[in-house]
């Protein structure tokens, strides 16, 4: 595009715009990718998710990961439902940041919604929602599951009972009949 067509006064004043703005659309693309495909965070499944039949509505059920800095680069991720409900299940890791516990708390239930025939539906990363003093150590991940109840494919048969298809003649003598009446 040229400097007339963007309004530029100068080739120099659309260089300066779109050097500097790129850098910037180029560092959020690459965290948007990130956010969708996590980093592959090793932990250790310390207890098994069990979503309580009472946190399902309608064969959804939404649930927190929150993790917290142990000591060190050691952290514990729990799920529950809501605060100060029972906890889920708990994983530990090693990791540098709210980000690896984050990423640890998506594969984890990620893994745990395949093994049990569950929809990862989404997952929003609440990191931010700490002060800045307190994100080093603390991360927030909220999951929203389905159930995946579908027929088999075997299920599916041709349906009965429907209407034999006019024929061209069959149509064409319908017609004719609306036209005069």
């Amino acid at each position: 595009m040229g400097q007339e067509k963007l309004g530029h006064s100068s080739r120099q004043v659309t260089s300066d715009t779109y050097t500097s703005v790129l850098p910037e659309m180029m560092r959020a693309e690459a965290e948007s990718v990130m956010a969708v495909v996590p980093r592959d965070i090793p932990f250790e499944e310390r207890t098994a998710p069990a979503i309580p039949e009472s946190a399902w509505q309608n064969g959804v059920a939404v649930f927190f990961a929150h993790g917290a800095r142990r000591s060190g680069d050691t952290w514990a991720v729990g799920a529950q439902p809501q605060p100060g409900a029972d906890v889920l299940g708990v994983i530990s890791l090693a990791g540098r940041g709210q980000d690896d516990a984050a990423n640890a708390a998506v594969r984890w239930i990620r893994d745990h919604s395949t093994a049990n025939e569950l929809g990862l539906v989404r997952v929003e990363n609440f990191n931010d929602q700490y002060p800045e003093e307190q994100r080093a150590d603390f991360s927030l991940t909220r999951f929203t599951v389905a159930r995946t109840e579908s027929p088999d494919a075997a299920e599916w048969t041709l349906p009965t009972g429907l209407p034999p298809a006019a024929t061209r003649t069959q149509r064409k003598a319908l017609n004719r009949r609306r036209k005069a009446a």
